[in-house]
């Protein structure tokens, strides 16, 4: 039961911060949208948080403490319901009429739960061995209270199917269909574990849907995502796509987690200690993530001296040349992830190469004074080819940027992995070459 009731918060972490991200991000014109959403996330996380701290309780529980969690869970449950409800219906007329009917009708119900409990259930069962169970009753207030469940679901599908119907976008339409899908799971099954089951004297999966909100939650985030249901400002979206990501990750590794553990042990209910091992060993991977991610992409680079990774080279070339560029780390960083044994950049009549070469003051003025006579590459002649094949130079070219000026010459040792110089993809090496003299020249435009 531990690891429900660990799921169980991370569903509600997911559920509210989702609603805390799309409320924060919204702009002027969704706001009310965001905010009744933002509602339907605080009340769903109140109610799944109170379903797993019931099941959690233990056997000498206090009946007081019980009786208020009881009373918590089946008072979230109609709030959700009429929050997202308000949040399909509001825009249009019969949904305002909707709000303020099904809103009386809510409160009235929360009325009698607070004060007149006998109506909601007939006693409470807390067993360690049997799990813990609510004998809910057989009469009217129940059926109304099942009732109203469904016809505000009902409502928030129809207020959905108008939006579709009614909407010129076709995105739009598309967006409300997907939440409409996601919703539709999570609904059908919320239904059958949570009003169905309970009323038939079957409480011990209760816990399922609350689960089962991250259905409706995931497919409302891609609906945001990719249809853009709600128009999020980028950064709140970013931080709504992480959360979503993190949660989920979480979530399913909990539940491969029990799968294998019960398979193996054929106990299902792992200790505590067993459970908050696995939760810190996620909470490490998450992150360890980024630092991960930046090794293999630094292997990758390093890994085929037949191409180049053009993809990690623009990434960190793209915070080089803001101000101040190290050309001695450039060098070294080119002559890794271009894959030559020596790399060297002469710019302002200056050489930084990658380790040291023979090369006097004067072969690096003339180097810089050569001219490429087709594309970037420079054909040397007479003594200054010479002097280029004694230091171990087997090519060289010019840096030229975006609007093709020469900011500098490269120069190019031995490929590595005993490749011939003429065999390598050089236009690969070209654009990367490229993207140097753009950084060049973008640090001199600060000078």
């Amino acid at each position: 039961m531990q690891l429900i009731i660990i799921l169980l918060i991370a569903v509600s972490i997911l559920t509210l911060l989702s609603g805390v991200s799309v409320l924060l991000g919204a702009r002027r014109g969704e706001r009310v949208s965001a905010f009744l959403f933002f509602l339907a996330t605080f009340f769903a996380l109140g109610w799944a948080v109170f379903v797993g701290a019931f099941l959690g309780l233990k056997s000498d529980t206090p009946l007081s403490t019980a009786k208020t969690i009881i009373y918590i869970y089946y008072i979230c449950a109609p709030l959700m319901c009429w929050a997202l409800m308000s949040y399909a219906c509001h825009e249009f007329k019969f949904g305002k009429i909707c709000m303020g009917v099904f809103g009386a009708v809510c409160l009235t119900l929360i009325y009698f739960i607070l004060t007149r409990g006998d109506l909601l259930y007939r006693d409470i069962n807390l067993s360690e061995v049997t799990g813990n169970t609510v004998s809910l009753q057989q009469n009217l207030f129940n059926v109304i209270y099942g009732a109203y469940h469904f016809i505000t679901v009902l409502l928030y599908m129809v207020g959905l199917v108008v939006a579709i119907r009614k909407n010129r976008s076709d995105n739009i339409k598309k967006a409300n269909l997907m939440v409409l899908v996601g919703f539709g799971v999570t609904g059908a099954i919320a239904l059958l574990f949570n009003f169905i089951l309970p009323a038939m004297g079957k409480y011990d999966t209760i816990w399922v849907g609350p689960l089962a909100m991250s259905f409706a939650w995931v497919f409302h985030y891609y609906a945001v995502l990719k249809y853009r249901l709600l128009d999020l400002a980028g950064g709140w979206l970013k931080a709504l796509s992480y959360i979503i990501i993190m949660s989920l990750a979480a979530i399913v590794y909990l539940a491969i987690f029990f799968i294998i553990f019960f398979s193996l042990f054929r106990v299902s209910n792992p200790s505590m200690g067993v459970i908050m091992l696995n939760i810190i060993m996620i909470t490490v991977v998450i992150l360890l993530y980024p630092v991960l991610g930046e090794v293999a992409g630094y292997v990758r680079s390093l890994v085929d001296v037949h191409s180049v990774d053009l993809v990690y080279i623009v990434k960190k070339l793209s915070v080089v040349g803001k101000e101040y560029i190290n050309y001695p780390e450039l060098v070294e960083f080119l002559a890794e992830h271009l894959h030559y044994q020596y790399i060297g950049i002469i710019v302002d009549g200056k050489l930084y190469g990658s380790k040291a070469v023979k090369l006097g003051a004067g072969e690096v003025k003339n180097l810089e004074k050569a001219r490429a006579r087709r594309g970037v590459w420079v054909e040397l002649g007479g003594e200054l080819e010479k002097a280029a094949k004694t230091a171990g130079i087997e090519g060289v070219a010019e840096l030229r940027n975006s609007n093709s000026e020469t900011v500098g010459k490269i120069l190019f040792g031995r490929p590595l992995g005993g490749i011939n110089f003429n065999s390598r993809d050089l236009s690969e090496v070209e654009t990367a070459l490229t993207l140097v003299a753009v950084a060049i020249s973008t640090e001199k435009a600060y000078k």
